[in-house]
């Protein structure tokens, strides 16, 4: 993965090009630099035009490296913004699994410097144009909510096929959880209190408001949070849908935390005396932040499930997002005519331990 980030990296720079004013005002130009200083300024033209729909189209900002341009309107105004997307850098966020949580997709850390560039760029501009505070978040979500809407089965071929920020960008379009994941990556970065909200067949966004800010909200730790939808466009905070507003709503956190998915093999080597196993781990580190100070445990479990045939311990390693560690337990033994089944635990100082067993034989 960090060819993945080196590639992210060398070809991720935001470039705005023109957003147009619904009402006449002479032309001018405003620049407002994104980052650190040093970093190159990102160029806003104004000009008189006539609203139009939200649009995507390709072309090409520098040669050779490919481009999206997004096209879409708030509050009587054309904006659009063009970002060089990488076709090889998408292919490697394909080979990605989807075996992880939702939050994960939305923390992950090799976004970074996208959703940084596109949340500075958006707070400059609004800012530029005298927005509130309070507007912010609203302008931020109305750009992806010019996305188009697309489900998982048609798009994937899978009923669900979560996709990381980088991917939903580039194919301009996903279904709820995908533009949710998306709109609370760059509100979080924009510094705003954001939640993800999961309804049964639905997922929308929350975020913490100034009091007196109306609307539907629900509760979690003690805080509000408003509901905002993410697919279709002109829906403010705290307005819900009619289908969604007698659903059940989980209210998911998102921050940077490992999680480890396991995997193992294992063979045996049996007579009628003993038999010998041998259990090769592989565990990977599918979060958003470093698993800190893991071990692999590796049991025999007999069949009453506490007692144990053999067992053995790895020593501490460290596993950065996309890592993975592989482990051999070589050498584990069963007495003649025991059943048992393989139990394989991974526990460490930041995460949740998880644990996998295999199916029950015997020698």
């Amino acid at each position: 993965m960090k060819s993945a980030a080196t590639l992210l990296y060398l070809f991720l720079f935001i470039y705005l090009a023109e957003f147009l004013l619904t009402w006449p005002c002479p032309e001018t130009s405003v620049y407002s630099g994104i980052g650190d200083a040093g970093e190159n300024p990102v160029g806003v033209n104004i000009i008189n035009c006539e609203p139009c729909n939200a649009s995507i189209a390709e072309g090409s900002v520098t040669a050779g490296m490919p481009s999206r341009t997004y096209s879409w309107e708030y509050e009587g105004r054309r904006w659009q913004l063009t970002l060089p997307l990488d076709d090889a850098l998408y292919e490697t966020y394909k080979d990605r699994t989807r075996n992880r949580d939702y939050d994960l997709f939305a923390s992950d850390p090799y976004d970074d410097l996208l959703i940084k560039e596109i949340t500075n760029a958006l707070f400059s501009l609004s800012k530029a144009y005298g927005f509130e505070e309070s507007e912010i978040p609203e302008f931020c979500a109305s750009f992806v909510q010019s996305f188009n809407y697309t489900s998982d089965l048609q798009s994937s071929g899978y009923d669900q096929y979560p996709r990381f920020p980088y991917e939903t960008l580039y194919e301009n379009g996903g279904d709820c959880e995908d533009t949710s994941i998306l709109s609370v990556a760059i509100l979080q970065e924009m510094g705003c209190d954001a939640v993800l909200l999961e309804l049964p067949e639905h997922m929308a966004l929350g975020i913490k408001c100034n009091p007196g800010q109306k609307g539907r909200s629900f509760e979690y730790e003690g805080s509000n949070y408003y509901y905002l939808e993410t697919t279709g466009s002109d829906w403010q905070i705290g307005e819900i849908p009619e289908e969604y507003a007698d659903q059940p709503v989980r209210v998911v956190p998102v921050y940077r935390r490992p999680m480890i998915n396991l995997d193992f093999k294992a063979l045996c080597e049996y007579s009628k005396k003993e038999g010998v196993v041998d259990v090769r781990v592989s565990a990977t580190n599918v979060g958003s932040e470093r698993a800190e100070n893991m071990t692999v445990y590796v049991a025999l479990q007999g069949e009453d499930e506490l007692s144990l045939w053999d067992e053995i311990e790895s020593s501490q390693v460290t596993i950065e997002p996309e890592g993975v560690y592989n482990y051999t337990a070589n050498g584990l033994k069963v007495p003649g005519g025991g059943n048992f089944r393989v139990y394989v635990q991974a526990s460490g100082e930041n995460f949740l331990s998880e644990n996998i067993t295999s199916e029950w034989a015997k020698i």
